[in-house]
Protein backbone atom coordinates (compact mmCIF):
# COMPACT_ATOMS: atom_id res chain seq x y z
CA UNK A 1 0.00 0.00 0.00
CA UNK A 2 0.80 3.50 -0.90
CA UNK A 3 2.44 5.28 2.08
CA UNK A 4 0.54 8.18 1.42
CA UNK A 5 -2.54 6.04 0.65
CA UNK A 6 -1.48 4.55 4.35
CA UNK A 7 -1.68 7.69 6.10
CA UNK A 8 -4.88 8.67 4.78
CA UNK A 9 -6.49 5.13 5.65
CA UNK A 10 -4.59 5.37 9.33
CA UNK A 11 -6.30 9.34 10.32
CA UNK A 12 -9.61 8.34 8.96
CA UNK A 13 -10.08 5.07 10.73
CA UNK A 14 -8.77 7.06 13.93
CA UNK A 15 -10.74 9.80 13.56
CA UNK A 16 -13.75 7.50 13.58
CA UNK A 17 -12.72 5.69 16.69
CA UNK A 18 -12.39 8.82 18.50
CA UNK A 19 -15.98 10.38 17.56
CA UNK A 20 -17.39 7.27 18.28
CA UNK A 21 -16.01 7.72 21.71
CA UNK A 22 -17.08 11.42 22.02
CA UNK A 23 -14.05 12.76 21.41
CA UNK A 24 -14.70 15.56 18.81
CA UNK A 25 -11.81 15.71 15.85
CA UNK A 26 -10.62 18.69 13.95
CA UNK A 27 -8.94 18.80 11.02
CA UNK A 28 -5.99 21.79 10.97
CA UNK A 29 -5.38 22.71 7.40
CA UNK A 30 -1.63 22.75 8.07
CA UNK A 31 0.80 19.97 9.73
CA UNK A 32 3.11 21.76 12.83
CA UNK A 33 4.49 19.90 15.69
CA UNK A 34 2.59 16.65 14.40
CA UNK A 35 -0.88 17.68 14.64
CA UNK A 36 -2.56 15.86 12.09
CA UNK A 37 -5.76 15.98 14.15
CA UNK A 38 -6.69 17.84 17.44
CA UNK A 39 -9.06 15.88 19.42
CA UNK A 40 -11.27 17.90 21.62
CA UNK A 41 -14.50 17.02 24.19
CA UNK A 42 -15.64 20.52 23.28
CA UNK A 43 -15.75 23.80 21.53
CA UNK A 44 -17.04 26.32 23.89
CA UNK A 45 -14.89 29.23 25.45
CA UNK A 46 -11.41 27.79 26.91
CA UNK A 47 -11.49 24.46 24.76
CA UNK A 48 -8.93 22.34 25.75
CA UNK A 49 -7.35 20.10 22.78
CA UNK A 50 -3.99 17.43 22.40
CA UNK A 51 -2.54 17.06 19.17
CA UNK A 52 -2.56 13.66 17.60
CA UNK A 53 -0.39 12.12 15.37
CA UNK A 54 -1.16 9.85 12.65
CA UNK A 55 0.49 7.26 11.70
CA UNK A 56 -0.04 3.76 9.40
CA UNK A 57 2.51 1.03 8.44
CA UNK A 58 2.43 -2.21 6.46
CA UNK A 59 3.47 -5.66 7.32
CA UNK A 60 2.13 -7.14 4.52
CA UNK A 61 5.45 -7.33 2.21
CA UNK A 62 8.00 -6.76 5.15
CA UNK A 63 8.84 -7.79 8.45
CA UNK A 64 9.90 -5.14 10.09
CA UNK A 65 8.30 -1.32 10.26
CA UNK A 66 9.76 1.99 12.09
CA UNK A 67 7.92 5.02 13.50
CA UNK A 68 9.91 8.09 14.17
CA UNK A 69 8.81 11.74 15.91
CA UNK A 70 11.17 13.91 16.55
CA UNK A 71 11.74 15.27 20.38
CA UNK A 72 10.39 18.51 20.01
CA UNK A 73 6.20 17.08 19.30
CA UNK A 74 6.16 14.84 22.46
CA UNK A 75 4.34 16.83 25.14
CA UNK A 76 1.87 15.67 27.79
CA UNK A 77 -0.76 16.46 25.28
CA UNK A 78 0.73 15.05 22.06
CA UNK A 79 -0.64 11.45 20.93
CA UNK A 80 0.30 8.92 18.39
CA UNK A 81 -2.22 6.62 17.24
CA UNK A 82 -0.35 3.74 14.96
CA UNK A 83 -2.31 1.59 12.76
CA UNK A 84 -0.64 -1.74 11.54
CA UNK A 85 -1.33 -3.51 8.17
CA UNK A 86 -1.23 -7.47 8.15
CA UNK A 87 -3.20 -7.69 5.11
CA UNK A 88 -5.89 -9.40 7.08
CA UNK A 89 -9.18 -7.23 6.79
CA UNK A 90 -10.75 -9.29 9.79
CA UNK A 91 -8.39 -7.49 12.52
CA UNK A 92 -7.89 -3.61 12.85
CA UNK A 93 -4.51 -3.52 14.91
CA UNK A 94 -4.90 0.21 16.61
CA UNK A 95 -2.50 1.20 18.97
CA UNK A 96 -2.55 4.64 20.33
CA UNK A 97 0.94 6.05 22.40
CA UNK A 98 0.40 9.24 25.23
CA UNK A 99 3.69 11.18 25.46
CA UNK A 100 4.23 9.87 28.39
CA UNK A 101 4.60 6.48 26.51
CA UNK A 102 6.62 7.55 23.70
CA UNK A 103 9.04 8.81 26.52
CA UNK A 104 9.08 5.73 28.86
CA UNK A 105 8.81 3.08 25.76
CA UNK A 106 10.43 4.37 22.69
CA UNK A 107 14.25 4.63 21.99
CA UNK A 108 15.60 7.90 21.76
CA UNK A 109 18.04 8.41 19.43
CA UNK A 110 19.54 11.95 17.65
CA UNK A 111 16.81 13.69 18.71
CA UNK A 112 14.06 11.29 17.83
CA UNK A 113 12.05 8.77 19.78
CA UNK A 114 11.91 5.57 17.41
CA UNK A 115 9.74 2.76 17.55
CA UNK A 116 10.10 -0.50 15.90
CA UNK A 117 7.83 -2.94 14.98
CA UNK A 118 8.17 -6.91 13.96
CA UNK A 119 5.72 -8.71 12.17
CA UNK A 120 6.22 -12.44 14.49
CA UNK A 121 5.85 -9.76 18.09
CA UNK A 122 4.22 -6.43 17.53
CA UNK A 123 0.96 -7.80 18.64
CA UNK A 124 2.05 -8.71 22.02
CA UNK A 125 5.13 -6.49 22.36
CA UNK A 126 2.54 -3.49 21.97
CA UNK A 127 -0.82 -4.92 23.62
CA UNK A 128 -0.20 -2.52 26.79
CA UNK A 129 -0.97 0.09 23.86
CA UNK A 130 -3.73 -1.17 21.71
CA UNK A 131 -6.40 1.75 21.43
CA UNK A 132 -9.50 0.71 23.87
CA UNK A 133 -11.91 1.92 26.23
CA UNK A 134 -9.02 2.61 29.08
CA UNK A 135 -6.96 4.70 26.30
CA UNK A 136 -9.91 6.69 25.66
CA UNK A 137 -10.56 7.55 29.24
CA UNK A 138 -6.61 8.37 29.32
CA UNK A 139 -6.81 10.71 25.94
CA UNK A 140 -9.95 12.90 27.83
CA UNK A 141 -8.17 13.19 31.04
CA UNK A 142 -5.05 13.92 29.03
CA UNK A 143 -7.41 16.92 27.26
CA UNK A 144 -8.93 17.47 30.87
CA UNK A 145 -5.74 18.42 32.22
CA UNK A 146 -3.73 20.16 29.39
CA UNK A 147 -1.57 23.22 29.65
CA UNK A 148 -3.23 24.89 26.84
CA UNK A 149 -0.77 27.86 26.06
CA UNK A 150 1.80 25.43 25.98
CA UNK A 151 -0.06 23.35 23.33
CA UNK A 152 -0.86 26.51 21.42
CA UNK A 153 2.58 27.33 21.42
CA UNK A 154 3.24 24.65 19.82
CA UNK A 155 0.56 24.74 16.87
CA UNK A 156 0.00 28.79 16.30
CA UNK A 157 1.86 30.73 13.64
CA UNK A 158 2.74 34.28 13.77
CA UNK A 159 2.93 36.89 10.98
CA UNK A 160 4.46 40.35 10.70
CA UNK A 161 4.50 42.28 7.75
CA UNK A 162 6.14 45.98 7.68
CA UNK A 163 6.81 48.29 5.02
CA UNK A 164 9.57 51.30 5.74
CA UNK A 165 11.28 53.22 3.51
CA UNK A 166 15.09 53.72 4.23
CA UNK A 167 15.09 52.24 7.82
CA UNK A 168 17.36 49.86 9.20
CA UNK A 169 15.29 47.67 11.59
CA UNK A 170 16.12 44.41 14.16
CA UNK A 171 13.36 42.90 15.53
CA UNK A 172 12.83 39.50 17.54
CA UNK A 173 9.70 37.92 18.56
CA UNK A 174 8.40 35.59 21.38
CA UNK A 175 5.29 33.57 21.42
CA UNK A 176 4.75 32.71 25.18
CA UNK A 177 2.94 34.06 28.19
CA UNK A 178 1.89 37.70 28.79
CA UNK A 179 3.95 38.87 31.75
CA UNK A 180 2.46 41.94 33.89
CA UNK A 181 4.70 44.37 34.96
CA UNK A 182 3.68 46.15 37.95
CA UNK A 183 5.37 49.52 36.59
CA UNK A 184 5.01 49.83 33.40
CA UNK A 185 6.71 52.72 30.97
CA UNK A 186 5.70 53.61 27.41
Amino acid sequence: MDTALMEYTAEDLIAHKLQRAKILVAKPKFAQEGADLLALLGVSDGAKFCRIQCKGRSLVSSSTAHVEIPRRYVSDAFIVFLFVDTGSFDETHLFCFLGTDIKANWKLTDDQYRLIITKSQFATELSKFVFSDQKIHEIKKVIVNVDVQGEFNKVVCGYFEATLDNVTMSATGEVGNAKSKSDSSV
